[in-house]
């Protein structure tokens, strides 16, 4: 009897929606960050800007200049394709689960979906760190990361004011006020304002407000979020900055993710092939960031 693989079908096409958000905007970016879809190559992103000329008096000339730009997203290919085979499973699973015999009429109950969303997981996790640290020449070389773009452009303001040489809990609050301090008045009024840090910073940053307290500023957070005593502002945990001793303040719609795919129904495939006996995974997509507006978004990174 052949390996059934109904189950994986009607999983993925039932919830194939869903798992492409999980995949591209399920990780800390797509909490504030701008996603575009059906961004198949290199698109462009318009931008309109110019402040509203107010003249005294009635019946006046108009008045006034908007400015239409355009930024530039590009998007990379990447793939994801694995095979499993059906024997391994005889030696995975025992009896109670599976039926006597060397082959079997269906995978164990559940096994489909925990490997579909295991892999989307690992992917989204790649895709995450890839949104910042991506390097083509580096260690994450599907395409180039915020972090990259950022630096290459030399246009970011400098949120590093103290020439601090490391981040610690000592200094964490401080250096995360300066990055406050540093962002043009317009962009830190934006309902969309985040400063963004690592795991590892955030953390930091919470140990420290909690050892300085003083009975008027909450420790409490989602985890994920943490509004600036004295601000308002939100510090927020970016996976992909961990590890990194950089930070970043700016609006979220200036990160912008492309992708290609918006709950497209072949987002991820799943079939059996009876010449191999295997049945195999595949996830194709195409995915890029662009940082606009990068003269408004505050860099922090370590001082000699």
């Amino acid at each position: 009897m052949a390996y059934v693989t109904t189950n994986f079908t009607d999983y993925v096409g039932r919830e194939n929606e869903f798992l492409t958000a999980v995949l591209f905007s399920g990780g800390d970016t797509g909490k504030f960050a701008r996603f575009m879809t059906d961004v198949k190559g290199k698109t462009s992103i318009p931008n309109i800007s110019g402040d509203a000329t107010i003249q005294k008096g009635t019946c006046k000339t108009p008045s006034g200049t908007t400015n239409v730009s355009e930024y530039f997203i590009e998007t990379n290919q990447w793939e994801y394709y694995e095979g499993f085979c059906q024997d391994d499973l005889q030696k995975k699973f025992p009896n109670t689960v599976l039926a006597p015999g060397s082959s079997n009429a269906d995978s164990p109950t559940g096994w489909e979906e925990k490997t579909v969303d295991m892999k989307v997981a690992s992917i989204q996790k790649t895709l995450e760190l890839t949104y910042w640290q991506g390097d083509t020449s580096g260690a994450y070389t599907l395409f180039d990361g915020f972090i990259k773009l950022i630096d290459a452009s030399g246009d970011a303001v400098a949120g590093n004011t103290s020439a601090a040489t490391a981040i610690t809990a000592e200094n964490v609050i401080g250096l995360v006020d300066d990055m406050i301090v540093a962002a043009d008045v317009d962009v830190k009024d934006a309902d969309d304002f985040n400063v963004l840090v690592g795991n590892d910073t955030f953390d930091l940053y919470i140990q420290a407000i909690k050892a300085a307290n003083n009975y008027h500023i909450s420790a409490d957070n989602n985890g994920e979020t943490y509004i600036i005593g004295g601000s308002g502002k939100i510090l927020r945990k970016v996976r992909g900055l961990n590890g990194t001793d950089r930070m970043f303040a700016g609006r979220g719609s200036d990160f912008v993710v492309g992708m290609d795919v918006d709950g497209e129904e072949e987002i991820i495939k799943i079939w059996y092939s009876e010449d191999d006996d295997l049945v195999y995974f595949r996830t194709k997509a195409k995915s890029g960031v662009a940082p606009v507006h990068i003269e408004q978004i505050v860099e922090f990174s370590l001082g000699v």
